[in-house]
Formats: C-alpha cells, structure tokens, sequence
C-alpha cells in the first residue's frame, strides 16, 4: 500500500469533526448546568442536603432513560441527525427557563426539557459518529475515534465546571444558568453545519427488508440484520445491569461528594489557591483528557477483553470509595485537606476509563446494524437505574456520618464486582452465537485499536 493510500485509510471522515465540536460545546453546556445544579438547589432554592441531593440523582436518572426514547426515534422514524436536531430545541428552551426563572417554578419547567432534549440527542451522536467509519470502511480507526470523542465530551466538561462557578460568583446564576444555552446553540450549528458529510439515512427503506424477513422466520430476519434488539439486550442484561451500580456510586460526586467538600473539606489546594465545592468536578474531566492517550497505549498493547477492562474499572471505584470513608471518619465534625477528595476523584476517574469509555464502544458493537441507538439507549439507561437507586439512597446522608455512608457504597461496587466477575466470565465462554449456533466471537484490542475477532475467551 502506498504512503498516500495509508494516509486516506488512516484520515478521520470529515464528518467527525462536526460531531466532535458539537458534541463538545453540548457536552459543555450540559456539565456547567450540572455544575451549578447541586448548590443552586440547597443554596438558592432552599432544599435540604439530602433533598436537594435527592432532586440532582432523580434528575441525572431522567436524562438517561430519555435517550431510550432517542434512540428508539432514531432507529424507526426519524434517523440519527434529524432526532439531534429536533430535541436541541427543548434542550434550549429548558435552559433558558432555569435561567430566567430562578424558582422552583423554573425547576419544574426546565428540568423535565433538559431531561428530553439531553437524553434524545446522547446515544444518536455517537452513532452517527460509527456509521461514518462504518460507510467510509474505516472500522480500524473505530477505538481512536471513541477515545477523541470521549476525549470531547470531557474537554467541554472540564471548562465549563472550572468557568461557570466563577461566572456564578461574578454575576449571579441565572447569567451563569444562560451560558450553557448559548453553549447549546453553538452545538446545534455545528451539528446542522456538518450535514453534507453524514451517511445517509433512508430509516424506511432500511427498516421495510426487516419487517419482510421477519414475517419470512427469525433465520431471515438475523440475516438480515444480525441480532435483534432484544436478542442482543438478553445477552447483555447481565453486564449492564451491573454498570448500573457502577453508575449509582459514581454519580454521588456531582451530589454528596460537593456537599462533603462544602462542609468538610479545607478548600486550600495551593497557598492563595482555593476551589469552589462544585470545581472540584472539573477534576474528572481533566484527568480524563490526560489519561485517554495513556489507556488507548495500554490497550493497544495489552490483549484484554472488554468485560475485564470494565472489571478492572468496578475494582478501582472500591479504592475510591475507600478513600472518601477515610476521609470521612478523619474529618468528623470537622474538616480534611481536599486533596482527599482530588485524590478520590482521580482514582474514579481510572474506573470511568475502563467502564465508560469501553463500555460506550462495547455497547455499538456488539448490537445488531438496526438496534445500534436502542442498545446504546439501553447502556446509557444504566445511568438512569442507578441514579434512580441513588435518589432514594442519598435520604440516608444526613442519617449517618459521612465515612460510614462511603463506607456502605464501597461495600455495594466490592459485591457488584464479585458479581461482574462472574457475570463476565459466564459472556467471554460463550462459544455459539444465539441465532445461528456458529462460533461467536469475542473483541480483543489490536495495536490498530480495532477490536480483532478471536474464537471464544
């Protein structure tokens, strides 16, 4: 192969950058109204520690049972771009509500909007951004491709969690509630400016050939399109039930993590250095930036599958959790460094890579062509299970003290992860495809980052 002819095999379509900027000014505007959510609630809103906690995870949880519903509009009516276009408007107008409305009134309005337009638009993004390297016969460039976007999304939260407390500080919330609208504006331009460079997409002519080898028996219809939504969402209940649990912990450091940092953290990072109790989120999107070119080496070069990747991820978040228990029964009734609390926000960070990150990538391919948004819906769904968990468990905050509460969480991720561990093995030893009876297949990572097909585990 000539040197010209590699560089056009190895080139990103010209479509991902479009969906990369995009997605990192959406992603921008939905972490900075994230960022500011949690104290607004307790601060401006009167809500209690555990209520106002209460509200953020039953929020988080609706953003992520909406993209079902995205997803599923994707794959049957609309298409990936028109869906991301039509629910940036709600989006839009859910914001511009938070901020113009600074009550409860607002909330109720605003939320439930920012909640469709969010979770519609999620999983059909990086869905789009596969169908472009799958049209243009660049699957190699897959893995790299989910890390940059990955990679995007945490750019524009690392920003806006750093910038809009201090906007908030400077002129108010609602000014600082404003800034994520204009942000998703700006991903909304980006997204229709990129139209000419997406893969077409005929949904009724691609869904009629279905439904005909559907009433012909389920071996045509497989034929056609390869797993079917619930054959696919069968074989990987067990592991994304899991993730559930993963996500339950993982998102208390938007809700309870913050209120620890306010009340019993010194917020001194340096001498003359001080965070605000909600910057200290703009930690994880930082190290994730830094640390996605050291994990598409190491993958590169270590030969693991997925599942135990994201074994490796439920295993760090014990470390994690350990440490806010310590920092917890340290502080008492008083106060620890808050370098406890960069130090436990890194090591998650460590499990977000190795279960997020792979399991977004899992998630697109191990669905069927025609169920790749309704799967990933279904992976994004996750969040909403254990977010939904985390509401009701977040009343226990101000019940117990703050080390015996990380403590009962580190307990939780350690039984999942003996769990995952067997659920994970049971889905690397099947050797026979559900529809066929061939010999599946399993992913392991290449040096090429692509996901290279290997009998069994």
């Amino acid at each position: 192969m000539s040197t010209s002819a590699r560089e056009r095999r190895d080139r990103h379509p010209t479509g991902f950058w479009f969906v990369f900027w995009g997605e990192l000014a959406e992603r921008a505007c939905f972490y900075g109204m994230r960022t500011l959510l949690a104290l607004y609630l307790v601060d401006q809103l009167g809500f209690g520690r555990a209520d106002g906690a209460g509200v953020m995870q039953f929020f988080l949880a609706a953003c992520y049972l909406t993209p079902l519903f995205g997803g599923w509009l994707a794959d049957r009516w609309l298409g990936r771009y028109r869906t991301i276009l039509i629910f940036a408007a709600p989006y839009i107008l859910g914001q511009l509500l938070l901020a113009g409305i600074p009550s409860r009134l607002g909330l109720v309005l605003g939320l439930p909007l920012l909640a469709l337009g969010s979770g519609a638009i999620k999983p059909n993004t990086s869905t789009l951004m596969g169908l472009m390297y799958e049209k243009e016969k660049k699957e190699h460039l897959l893995g790299r491709a989910f890390s940059y976007f990955y990679a995007a999304i945490n750019v524009g939260s690392a920003a806006a969690s750093l910038l809009l407390p201090l906007a908030r500080n400077a002129w108010g919330y609602q000014v600082a509630f404003t800034i994520p609208a204009a942000l998703m504006a700006v991903a909304f331009a980006l997204f229709a400016a990129g139209r000419r460079h997406y893969p077409v997409e005929n949904v009724r002519a691609a869904v009629l050939p279905v439904r005909a080898a559907a009433s012909e028996g389920p071996r045509a219809a497989a034929a056609t399109e390869g797993p079917t939504t619930a054959q696919a969402l069968r074989r990987l209940s067990g592991v994304f039930g899991l993730i559930a649990v993963f996500w339950f912990v993982y998102d208390q450091s938007a809700s309870t993590w913050i209120f620890f940092a306010k009340d019993h953290t010194d917020l001194a990072l340096f001498p003359g250095v001080h965070l605000t109790p909600d910057q200290i989120q703009a930690i994880n999107p930082l190290a994730i930036v830094l640390l996605t070119p050291l994990f598409n080496a190491m993958w590169s070069r270590v030969r693991v599958v997925d599942t135990r990747k994201m074994l490796f991820g439920f295993l760090i978040v014990v470390v994690a959790m350990g440490a806010m228990a310590a920092a917890g029964w340290l502080a008492g009734e008083g106060r620890v460094t808050v370098w406890w609390l960069v130090a436990a926000t890194v090591v998650i960070t460590l499990a977000e890579l190795c279960v997020s990150v792979v399991g977004l990538e899992f998630a697109f391919r191990e669905a069927g062509p025609r169920a790749k948004s309704a799967v990933t819906a279904v992976f994004l769904m996750t969040v909403f299970v254990g977010d939904t968990f985390g509401g009701v468990f977040d009343q226990l905050y101000d019940r117990i003290d703050a080390g015996s509460y990380f403590a009962l969480q580190m307990g939780i991720i350690l039984a999942a992860a003996a769990v995952f561990w067997r659920v994970a093995r049971g889905f690397e030893r099947r050797s026979t495809d559900p529809l066929s009876g061939e010999p599946r297949t399993v992913h392991h990572a290449t040096p090429e980052g692509l996901r290279s097909p290997l009998p069994g585990a």
